[in-house]
C-alpha cells in the first residue's frame, strides 16, 4: 500500500533547497543571495545536530518509519540523495556569486596561487606572527572529540595529525590589497612549509565532524521544585558532551577514497560523509554580508517599521480599541511600548511574561527588573530548555530573581512555547498581548510574526487563568484560549469537522493554516477525512510538511505552497469557514507537529474583535495572493516556483505600503 505521509525529514531537506534556491533568484540581490547560502549551511547544521540521529536510530535498531514505510536505510540514503543534490546546487551557485563579486568588484576571494608577491609576502607574515603560535598538531586517536568547527587531517608515513583551525579569528583574512581577502585554511596549507616538511605531510584534508547535540532531558520530573529543576538544568548544561558523529565533510581529496578514509577512521556510515565541491562551510559568506552591506544596491533595500507615536498613551488607546500588529513592518518596539507604557502606569498591579528566547541586554528584561523595583508584581516564567539556548536563559533567570522578579519554571515535563505578557490592575481589569512569536528585538526584524493587543475582559480572565496553571497546576476552563498539550491538536480538529458539516450543508466553506511544519499524522488524518467530501483547504507550510497530495479521491481539493524570501515566515494563522455561517480566525504560538501538540505548553487565540478580525483576514487573503515567494507543492512532493506575469509579492507588498501607511494612533 501507498504510504499517505512524506518523511519528516526528507521534507526539512527539500526546505534548504528552497532556502538555497533564493541564490538562483535574478529577483534577491548579491549579497543576500550570499547570505541565504550561509543560512542554508546554518540550516542543515541544525538537521544533523537535532534531527539526524532519529534516522541512525531506525538504521541500528534495524526498524522503519510507521508512517513512511521506509526503512531507517532507505531514509538514510535518501537523505545523502537530497543532501547531495542540495550541496551541487549550493556551490555553484557559490561559485557563480564570488566570480559575480569579483566582476563587479566587489570584493575577490583568493586563491593563494592567485595572490601577488607583496600579497604573499604580507600573509606570510600573518601566519608567522598569528598562526603559528596556534597551531596544535595531535596524533590522532579514535577517542578524540573534535570541538572546533573545522580542522586539518595531516597524513605522514607514520601517523595521522589533526590540527584545528582557529575559530576565534576570522576566516576571511585580508591580504593586504583592498577588498582581496583569502581563506584561513588556504593560508594554512599554503605557508606551513616547515611543518610540511617536518612532519613529512604528504596530504592536508580539510574537514569537520558534525555531532549529535539532541541529548535528552532524562530527568524530567513534574513534581520536582524550581530550585532543583534549576540546579538540575545547570548541571546538564555543565556535563553535556558531544555525542556520535553524525555527518563528516571533507575537500580536497578523492571523493569515492575520501568517503571510505573518513567512515573507516571515525566509524561513520559512508552516507554520513560528504564531499564538498569548495570551502566547507559556507557561513562564513555572512562575513562578506557585514562588510559590505552598505553597499544598497547589493542588498535589500532598508524598511522603516513603523513605531508606536510616544506622544500616545497605548494603554488609553487599548482601553478603547484593540490592537493587532505584523512583525517587522510593524516595529518590535511597539511591545517594548506597551510594556514601558504598563510599567509606568500606577494602575498596574501585576505583570506575568512567557520567556522562550530573547536577546542579550534586552529592553524586555529592563523592563521587567524596573517594575519589580517599583513593586510591581511581576512573574516571569522562563523556559530553561530552549535548544541552544539553555544556558542564556539560565542567566535571563538568574538576573531576574535577583532583581526581584518571581521566576518560575512552569511545567517541568512540557516546554513552555507560549507567547503572551498579561498586565493586571487591582480590581483585575488589565491588558494581554498575544503572539506568534518570541520576545527578541533582533529575530523580531527578521521573523514574519502576528501580535493581539487587548482589553477584552474575556481575553484577560482567560490569561489570568493560564498564569494560575503555570504557578499552581490547577487548570480551569477557558472561554476563549486553548492550550497544549493536547487542546490545540483538539481544536483544529473539531473545527475542521464543523466546517466539513457546514461544506456538506451548504456547499461552501475552507480551511487555511499557515504553519512552519505539518508533521502531526492525527491532524493530517483530520484533513484527508474532510478532503474526501470536497472540503477546500489552504495550507502554507513553510518547512516540513508530512501531507501528501492525490491521496483522497476524486473530490479532493487541497493546495500546499511554501513562501520563502526576505523574512523569514514564523506566524501561525488559521481561518475556519463555516459555510454560509460564519468565519473564526485564530492565531497560534503551535505548529502543526507532535511535539507542539502534545509535548508543549502553547497557546492558540481566536481573534473574535471586529477590527483586528479584519486585518488578519486581509493579511491571510495576501498570503494566498502570493506568487513571487511560493512553492507550490505537487502531487509527487516536488516544490516549485510559480511564475506569474506582475506576480505579487506578500512581503514586499507590506513592505510598500509602509510608505502611505498610518497608524490610527498617530494621527
Amino acid at each position: 500500500m501507498k504510504a499517505k505521509y512524506y518523511n519528516r525529514d526528507l521534507s526539512w531537506i527539500l526546505f534548504d533547497d528552497r532556502v538555497i534556491d533564493q541564490a538562483y533568484d535574478e529577483n534577491v540581490p548579491l549579497l543576500e543571495k550570499l547570505r541565504f547560502l550561509a543560512i542554508a549551511s546554518n540550516n542543515l547544521d541544525e538537521f544533523f545536530r537535532v534531527r539526524m540521529h532519529n534516522i541512525h536510530t531506525l538504521v541500528d535498531e534495524h526498524r522503519s518509519e510507521r508512517r513512511t514505510g521506509y526503512s531507517g536505510k532507505e531514509i538514510l540514503s535518501l537523505a545523502y540523495e537530497y543532501n547531495c543534490s542540495n550541496i551541487v546546487r549550493q556551490y555553484t551557485a557559490y561559485d557563480a556569486l564570488i566570480k559575480e563579486s569579483a566582476d563587479r568588484n566587489l570584493f575577490h576571494l583568493m586563491k593563494y596561487n592567485e595572490l601577488n608577491d607583496a600579497e604573499k609576502k604580507h600573509i606570510k607574515k600573518f601566519y608567522n606572527k598569528k598562526l603559528v603560535p596556534r597551531i596544535d598538531m595531535q596524533r590522532f586517536a579514535e577517542e578524540y572529540k573534535f570541538r572546533k568547527n573545522l580542522y586539518f587531517l595531516m597524513k605522514t608515513p607514520k601517523y595521522n595529525y589533526i590540527c584545528p583551525i582557529p575559530e576565534d579569528m576570522d576566516r576571511l583574512v585580508e591580504t593586504g590589497v583592498d577588498d582581496h581577502y583569502i581563506l584561513i585554511e588556504d593560508v594554512m596549507r599554503n605557508c606551513a612549509k616547515d611543518l610540511i616538511r617536518k612532519y613529512k605531510i604528504s596530504k592536508m584534508i580539510v574537514f569537520r565532524a558534525t555531532y549529535d547535540k539532541n541529548k535528552p532531558y532524562d530527568f524530567l520530573d513534574k513534581n520536582m521544585s524550581d530550585e532543583k529543576y534549576l540546579s538540575t538544568m545547570i548541571n546538564y548544561v555543565d556535563t553535556r558532551d558531544l555525542r556520535e558523529i553524525m555527518r563528516v565533510e571533507f575537500s580536497g581529496e578523492d571523493e569515492q577514497k575520501g568517503r571510505e578514509y573518513f567512515s573507516k577512521l571515525l566509524g561513520i556510515n559512508k552516507k554520513g560523509v560528504y564531499k564538498i565541491p569548495g570551502p566547507v562551510d559556507l557561513k562564513f559568506l555572512g562575513g562578506f554580508f557585514k562588510r559590505y552591506k552598505s553597499h544598497e544596491d547589493m542588498v535589500f533595500p532598508k524598511f522603516n517599521a513603523l513605531k508606536w507615536n510616544p506622544a500616545k498613551n497605548m494603554l488609553q488607546y487599548l482601553d478603547k480599541s484593540p490592537i493587532f500588529v505584523q512583525y517587522p513592518y510593524d516595529s518590535f518596539s511597539v511591545f517594548i511600548s506597551y510594556l514601558e507604557a504598563a510599567v509606568n502606569d500606577p494602575k498596574t498591579k501585576k505583570i506575568c511574561i512567557t520567556i522562550y528566547r530573547t536577546e542579550e541586554n534586552s529592553d524586555l528584561l529592563r523592563l521587567l527588573k524596573k517594575a519589580a523595583a517599583k513593586g510591581i508584581d511581576v512573574t516571569a516564567v522562563v523556559e530553561l530548555r530552549a535548544r541552544f539556548d539553555e544556558v542564556h536563559n539560565i542567566e535571563v533567570a538568574k538576573t531576574l530573581d535577583e532583581a526581584g522578579v518571581k521566576v518560575l519554571f512552569g511545567d517541568k515535563v512540557n516546554k513552555v512555547h507560549s507567547k503572551i505578557c498579561l498586565v493586571l490592575h487591582a480590581d483585575n481589569t488589565g491588558y494581554v498581548q498575544i503572539g506568534t512569536g518570541n520576545y527578541n528585538a533582533i529575530t523580531a526584524n527578521v521573523f514574519s510574526d502576528v501580535s493581539y493587543f487587548t482589553s477584552n475582559q474575556r481575553y484577560i480572565d482567560d490569561a489570568t487563568k493560564f498564569f494560575n496553571y503555570l504557578v499552581t497546576g490547577e487548570k480551569k476552563p477557558y472561554e476563549l484560549l486553548t492550550t497544549s498539550p493536547n487542546g490545540i491538536n483538539n481544536m483544529v480538529i473539531t473545527n475542521i469537522k464543523h466546517a466539513t458539516e457546514a461544506y456538506l450543508r451548504d456547499g461552501q466553506g475552507e480551511v487555511f493554516m499557515k504553519v512552519n511544519g505539518l508533521t502531526d499524522v492525527d491532524v493530517i488524518n483530520a484533513i484527508y477525512e474532510a478532503a474526501k467530501v470536497g472540503l477546500p483547504f489552504r495550507l502554507i507550510v513553510r518547512g516540513p510538511c508530512s501531507l501528501k497530495l492525490g491521496v483522497c479521491g476524486s473530490k479532493e481539493d487541497i493546495r500546499v505552497k511554501s513562501i520563502v524570501g526576505e523574512l523569514l515566515e514564523h506566524s501561525r494563522i488559521f481561518k475556519f469557514q463555516y459555510g454560509n455561517d460564519h468565519t473564526d480566525v485564530w492565531i497560534s504560538s503551535a505548529d502543526m507537529m507532535t511535539r507542539n501538540l502534545e509535548r508543549r505548553v502553547e497557546i492558540a487565540v481566536p481573534v473574535v474583535e471586529e477590527k483586528p478580525k479584519r486585518q488578519l483576514l486581509k493579511i491571510i487573503k495576501m498570503f494566498w495572493k502570493d506568487t513571487e515567494n511560493s512553492y507550490q507543492m505537487n502531487d509527487k512532493g516536488v516544490y516549485t516556483k510559480e511564475h506569474v506575469k506582475h506576480g505579487i509579492s506578500a512581503q514586499q507588498t507590506w513592505i510598500k505600503r509602509l510608505e502611505w501607511r498610518k497608524y490610527i494612533q498617530t494621527n
